[in-house]
């Protein structure tokens, strides 16, 4: 019998210790309760996109006019990607972060407009 209380008093300091825990965890104050995961929302990456547009532009994928539209999208997201880090952006703030960003990758990583290859009929069948 002495081991059964033995057992039972572990098992009930363990539970008590969960619940203090999560109690104490669930306390805690976020302010919008929606931190996105997606690893492109930091800081440091929507920073390094200035450098993938220049790079675009400078290997011809996209024009200096459009590097320079894409650079002013840029500057007008890089404060909602702090709020987005820091967990102070809003469910708004975080689409439109991603959305503009997703719009930079793809305008950088596409194949140029005016690739020769298309103008000597190698892609027509």
């Amino acid at each position: 019998m002495r081991k059964f209380k033995f057992i039972a008093l572990i098992g009930a300091s363990a539970l008590a210790v969960s619940a203090a825990s999560t109690v104490t965890a669930q306390a805690q104050p976020w302010r919008y309760h929606a931190v996105a995961s997606d690893s492109r929302l930091t800081t440091s990456y929507v920073d390094s996109l200035d450098w993938k547009i220049t790079n675009a532009a400078q290997r011809g994928l996209i024009s200096w006019n459009e590097a320079r539209d894409l650079r002013a999208e840029l500057r007008s997201v890089q404060p909602l990607a702090y709020r987005n880090q820091t967990g102070q952006a809003r469910p708004f703030e975080i689409r439109r972060l991603e959305n503009t960003v997703s719009r930079i990758e793809a305008a950088t990583s596409r194949y140029a407009a005016n690739d020769r290859r298309y103008d000597r009929g190698y892609w027509r069948r």
